[in-house]
């Protein structure tokens, strides 16, 4: 039996639908090869963003969250983006690092929660690639 054109893989309501329509263009391969190259950089990007944190250097925090950041806007989840954005705006606006602990913690566990649904949207992007 023929296969009827497959429908346009629709992705979780946390991303930017929008922008992932017009990063993307309907290609869902290619959309698995960012995804999967987010899956791949983000451990060694956040582990860069841990030893700042550690360090307690206000600037090498700052710089590895931005690099974490642009990683979050390529795969189209926004409120990522700008949640990595504040907490980059304060890194420089603070004098203590004593000042942006807190905000790293909610900053921490919504990063896990966002880097699980990155890589459930890649499991779905592979699975609709073999369909």
């Amino acid at each position: 039996m023929e296969k009827g054109p497959q429908k346009p893989f629709e992705f979780n309501a946390a991303l930017d639908h929008a922008f992932l329509k017009d990063l993307f263009e309907g290609d869902a391969h290619y959309a698995m090869i960012v995804f999967g190259d987010f899956l791949k950089d983000i451990p060694s990007y956040w582990n860069e963003v841990e030893e700042a944190y550690r360090s307690e250097h206000l600037s090498n925090l700052r710089s590895s969250i931005h690099k974490c950041k642009t990683l979050f806007g390529y795969v189209g989840h926004m409120q990522m983006l700008e949640l990595f954005q504040n907490f980059e705006h304060k890194c420089d606006a603070v004098d203590h690092f004593d000042m942006v602990k807190d905000d790293y913690v909610v900053l921490q566990n919504k990063k896990k929660i966002a880097e699980q649904i990155i890589k459930n949207e890649y499991i779905r992007l592979t699975e609709y690639q073999r369909a």
